[in-house]
């Protein structure tokens, strides 16, 4: 998956991932209306960098963050928070 310019994305990212990968990809937990996929992530050097500052001072091994891409090599990085609905499978009353 590759961000254009304008888009924002709400990804889940492990710590590890991060630490080893400084341009290529990685795998990264896309929610996309609160439904979780796996896909695979194209990130370079300066969104690497980005995501890196959200586990400074922190020992967390995942992250929820918001990604926006601005420009052509300008990205935006902030924590953010996922609604996940799940719908009832039966049909049985409340009572």
């Amino acid at each position: 998956m590759k961000i254009e310019i304008g888009q924002r994305i709400d990804v889940e990212v492990d710590r590890e991932d991060v630490e080893r990968v400084s341009r290529g990809s990685i795998i990264a937990v896309w929610y996309n209306r609160g439904v979780p996929i796996y896909v695979e992530l194209f990130v370079n050097k300066t969104l690497i960098s980005e995501i890196r500052k959200m586990f400074n001072n922190n020992n967390r091994k995942s992250a929820l963050v918001s990604i926006t891409r601005i420009s052509k090599s300008k990205y935006v990085v902030e924590p953010t928070v996922v609604v996940l609905n799940r719908q009832r499978t039966d049909l049985t009353p409340i009572k």
